[in-house]
C-alpha cells in the first residue's frame, strides 16, 4: 500500500503546486508589469524634459558633421551633467541609419539596445516617444530604453535615447525566490500531512488485501475493520459476505466434481465391459481385435478431453528459446499428416523468435487441424510466414467451408464448438498460447473464397 500512499501524496503535491502557481505567477507578473510600466512612464517624462533643454542646432550640426569634435565634446559635457539628474545610465543620439553618433555613459547598453530595438527606433522616427522591453547586458544587469524623435527644418530626424537601470527587476527576482521558497515549504508540509492521513486509508486496505489473499488460499478467517461506517467498512463487509458465498460455492463445486467423476466413469465402464468381453472371447482373434479397437477409441477420446482441459489451464513455462518458426511448423505438419496423410500443406517464408516449442507446436497443430477438417482433401492448406521488423506474421489459409458470420465473434470462446464431438477448446487454447507469448491471433476473413487466420508473434 506504499504505492497508494505515495500516489495520494503526489496528487496532493500536484494540487498544491497548481494552487501556488495559479496564485503566485499572476501576482508576480502583475507586479513586474506594473513596475515596468511605471519605469516606462518615468523615463518618458525624463526624456521629454531633457529634450526641452537640448540645443537642437548643435544636434543638427552633429547630425550633418559627426566628425566635429568640438560639438561632440560640448554635447558630451551637457549629457554628463544630466545623467544623474534624469536617473539615466546612458544618453545617446542615433542617426536615421541606426548609427550612434554620440554616447555618454555605459556605451555597451546603448549598442545592444540599438541592435535589439529596431522596431521601437522605427516608431520613434515616425514621431512617437517609445519605450523598449527589458534587456540585459553580459553581466546580467537589466535595462530599459526610451527613444524620442528630434526633427530638424530640413525634414531630417535623429533619435534621442536614454537607458535606465531596471533596479526593480532585482526586487521582483527576490519576490519570485520568496514565492518559490514559501511554496516549497507549503508543498513539503502538505506532502507530510497527506502521507500521515493516507495511512488511515492504506492501513485498512492493507488488512483487506491480506484478508483477500487468505481467502484465495482457502484460509479465509473472520475479519473486521473496527466497525467503520465508511466505504472501506462497506468493502470489508462485502468481502466477509464474499467469503461466506465462496464457502457455499466450494460445497457446490464438490458436488460438481462428483458429477463430472460420474460422467468420466461412463467411458471407463465401457472400457471395463469391453475388457471383460475380450477375456471371454480370447480364443477368437477377430473379436479380440474388435474389442481392442473399441477400448482404444474410448481411451483416446477420454485422453483427448483430459488433455484439452490440462492444456487450457496449464501456464506457459519460462524456458523459451530463440528458434526457427518454419521448423516448428514443419514438425506440426508432420504430426498432422500422420493423421491425414493425403492432405497437402505448403509453407512459404521463414523467421525466428523466442517461443516455447512444445506450446507453439500445439497451437500450430490446432490451426492446421481446423483447416483440414473445414476443407476437402483436394484443397491445399497454405501457411505463409511474413518476417516484419519487430514481429512475425503467420497466415493460415484454406479454401474450405466458411465460418458463419453470426458466430465468428465466438470462435475463440471457451467450450464453443459447432462440432458434434468437439470440446470447444481448440482455438481457445491456441489463443491462450499465442497471448502467453505476447502475440495475437485473429480471423482475417471467412467467406466463399475460404478462411484465413493470422497469428502474430513479437520478435523480442
Amino acid at each position: 500500500m506504499k504505492k497508494l500512499s505515495w500516489k495520494i501524496a503526489l496528487v496532493t503535491g500536484s494540487l498544491v503546486i497548481l494552487v501556488i502557481l495559479s496564485l503566485s505567477v499572476p501576482i508576480y507578473w502583475q507586479t513586474r508589469q506594473a513596475l515596468e510600466k511605471q519605469l516606462s512612464q518615468h523615463m518618458k517624462s525624463n526624456i521629454t524634459l531633457f529634450r526641452k533643454k537640448l540645443d537642437f542646432s548643435l544636434i543638427e550640426f552633429l547630425n550633418k558633421y559627426p566628425e566635429s569634435l568640438i560639438v561632440k565634446d560640448s554635447l558630451k559635457q551637457f549629457f554628463s551633467r544630466h545623467l544623474l539628474q534624469f536617473s539615466a545610465n546612458t544618453i545617446y543620439i542615433i542617426q536615421e541609419s541606426g548609427i550612434i553618433i554620440l554616447s555618454v555613459g555605459k556605451e555597451e547598453s546603448a549598442v545592444k539596445s540599438v541592435m535589439l530595438h529596431k522596431r521601437e527606433i522605427s516608431q520613434a522616427l515616425e514621431g512617437k516617444t517609445v519605450s523598449s522591453p527589458l534587456f540585459s547586458d553580459r553581466s546580467g544587469n537589466h535595462y530599459k530604453s526610451v527613444f524620442c524623435p528630434v526633427s530638424f527644418p530640413d525634414s531630417s530626424t535623429t533619435i534621442l535615447a536614454i537607458d535606465a537601470n531596471a533596479d526593480f527587476f532585482q526586487e521582483t527576482a527576490k519576490l519570485r525566490r520568496q514565492i518559490f521558497t514559501i511554496g516549497g515549504i507549503v508543498l513539503l508540509i502538505s506532502i507530510v500531512i497527506s502521507l500521515i492521513l493516507s495511512q488511515t486509508l492504506t492501513h485498512p486496505l492493507y488488512k483487506l488485501t491480506q484478508f483477500a489473499s487468505e481467502i484465495g488460499k482457502g484460509r479465509g478467517r473472520s475479519f473486521s475493520l473496527e466497525n467503520r461506517n465508511d466505504e472501506i467498512g462497506f468493502l470489508g463487509k462485502t468481502m466477509q459476505k464474499m467469503q461466506s458465498e465462496i464457502d457455499q460455492r466450494e460445497k457446490e463445486n464438490k458436488q460438481l466434481i462428483a458429477s463430472v467423476a460420474h460422467e468420466i466413469r461412463n467411458p471407463l465402464g465401457g472400457m471395463q465391459v469391453n475388457a471383460d468381453l475380450l477375456l471371454e472371447e480370447s480364443e477368437h482373434s477377430s473379436k479380440i481385435a474388435k474389442y481392442t479397437k473399441a477400448i482404444s477409441r474410448e481411451v483416446k477420446h477420454l485422453s483427448e478431453i483430459v488433455e484439452s482441459f490440462l492444456t487450457y489451464a496449464r501456464p506457459i513455462e519460462h524456458n523459451t528459446i530463440f528458434t526457427d518458426i518454419r521448423q516448428i511448423l514443419q514438425e506440426s505438419v508432420s504430426q498432422i499428416q500422420s493423421e491425414f496423410p493425403n492432405r497437402n500443406i505448403s509453407i512459404v517464408g521463414n523467421g525466428k523468435t523466442n517461443i516455447h516449442p512444445g506450446k507453439m507446436r500445439h497451437a500450430f497443430y490446432n490451426l492446421l487441424k481446423n483447416s483440414i477438417e473445414a476443407s476437402d482433401s483436394s484443397n491445399n492448406i497454405e501457411v505463409k510466414i511474413i518476417n516484419c521488423k519487430t514481429e512475425l506474421k503467420i497466415h493460415f489459409r484454406n479454401k474450405g467451408k466458411s465460418i458463419p458470420q453470426e458466430i465468428q465473434s465466438q470462435i475463440f470462446d471457451a467450450f464453443f464448438s459447432t462440432k458434434a464431438s468437439g470440446v470447444g477448446l481448440g482455438l481457445t487454447i491456441t489463443k491462450s498460447i499465442v497471448e502467453q507469448h505476447g502475440g495475437n491471433i485473429y480471423l482475417v476473413r471467412s467467406d466463399e473464397n475460404g478462411t484465413e487466420f493470422v497469428l502474430i508473434l513479437p520478435k523480442s
